[in-house]
């Protein structure tokens, strides 16, 4: 009997040896596709970084083309102003010419009358 508990007990112990190897199996399957998964999702936090540095260097170049047509628009918007004075300058002549002339003539028109 001693023999028979003895062979029971080893294949009871076969048993729960060989089940805990197959749930190791399982387990070591578990984290290979765990560590599979996590390699991935680092690949595309890179990527997502690259992207976000891509868009960084974008926004960069278009802040400084902005400052670029700000600065032109300003120069312009100077040259404007400037014609305008001109042209205000000559109009300001041309009228104190006109009044003089006027006056020039009136003096004519008195003088020959």
């Amino acid at each position: 009997m001693n023999e028979a508990k003895m062979e029971s007990m080893l294949a009871q112990l076969i048993k729960m040896v060989g089940s805990l190897q197959s749930d190791m199996q399982e387990v070591k399957k578990e984290q290979q596709e765990m560590k599979r998964e996590q390699q991935e999702m680092k690949q595309e936090q890179q990527e997502m970084k690259r992207e976000q540095q891509e868009m960084k260097k974008e926004q960069q170049e278009m802040k400084k083309k902005l400052q670029e047509l700000e600065t032109k628009s300003d120069l312009r918007h100077q040259e404007v102003l400037e014609h305008f004075k001109i042209l205000e300058r000559d109009q300001d002549f041309i009228w104190e010419k006109t009044a003089r002339n006027e006056r020039d003539i009136g003096n004519i028109k008195r003088q020959l009358t």
